[in-house]
């Protein structure tokens, strides 16, 4: 792995839940926010699925995690927030999804995407990647590689756009890191915005964010990082 210092003009970060993005990039979102970059984040899903309380109805839970995430997003930097509300659990790579998201990176035109890497499914004996994080993972590639640099795919939306890299989250071999030293306390305050999710448990989590954090940034000798698969679409250097 090597550590990626290029710091881009604009970066749109596209996850499945509310709480995604947050995990996965908030370090690296908010570093390159504190530097100048114009940040976006695009959720899917509502979440409305996402407790194992029975008592609590989807329509509640979603209007909750839409108020996490607007204020988890406020300590990242987002300067555009969009939630397409689809149903939690029904992510799916058609058609329509890709013409909404190829809609979104032409009117954000941003540098750098960010998604989860849909060909991580297995980690160890007893975890494997969530179905919306998958599904999304590869209609995201689709629609930032051809569909939104190419003018006739969806030909009515906005100009073409070619994204220069894709980082891709949740690899299971990354080739890069971000080094998020100076940002990771902005990630972790993100995090705890989401009560929903952490059930009481926010402490824990801090120490597991810090402990991921750590652990990926002790092979390059640096404090904290997060890690990616840094894809460059065919047709760019």
């Amino acid at each position: 792995m090597y550590e990626l210092k290029a710091k881009p003009k604009s970066a749109l970060a596209i996850f499945a839940h509310p709480d995604d993005a947050d995990v996965a990039c908030g370090g690296t979102l908010a570093l390159w926010s504190s530097l100048g970059a114009r940040v976006g984040l695009v959720v899917c899903t509502r979440g409305e699925k996402g407790t194992v309380d029975v008592g609590l109805k989807p329509d509640d839970l979603a209007e909750q995690r839409a108020e996490e995430v607007r204020s988890a997003s406020r300590f990242l930097g987002v300067d555009e927030l969009y939630l397409l509300e689809l149903n939690d659990g029904e992510v799916t790579n058609t058609l329509d999804l890709r013409s909404r998201l190829v809609g979104l990176v032409r009117r954000f035109r941003p540098e750098v995407v960010l998604t989860p890497d849909p060909t991580a499914v297995f980690f160890g004996e007893h975890i494997y990647n969530h179905r919306d994080h998958r599904e999304l993972g590869y209609a995201v590639l689709d629609s930032i590689f051809p569909a939104a640099m190419l003018p006739h795919y969806f030909p009515d939306d906005q100009p073409p756009h070619r994204v220069t890299t894709a980082l891709l989250a949740g690899a299971l071999e990354p080739t890069c890191v971000v080094d998020i030293s100076g940002s990771l306390e902005l990630k972790i305050q993100a995090v705890t915005c989401h009560r929903s999710q952490l059930q009481g448990e926010a402490e824990a989590m801090d120490h597991v964010l810090r402990a991921r954090a750590s652990e990926l940034g002790r092979r390059l000798g640096l404090r904290y990082c997060e890690a990616f698969r840094r894809i460059s679409p065919a047709g760019t250097q």
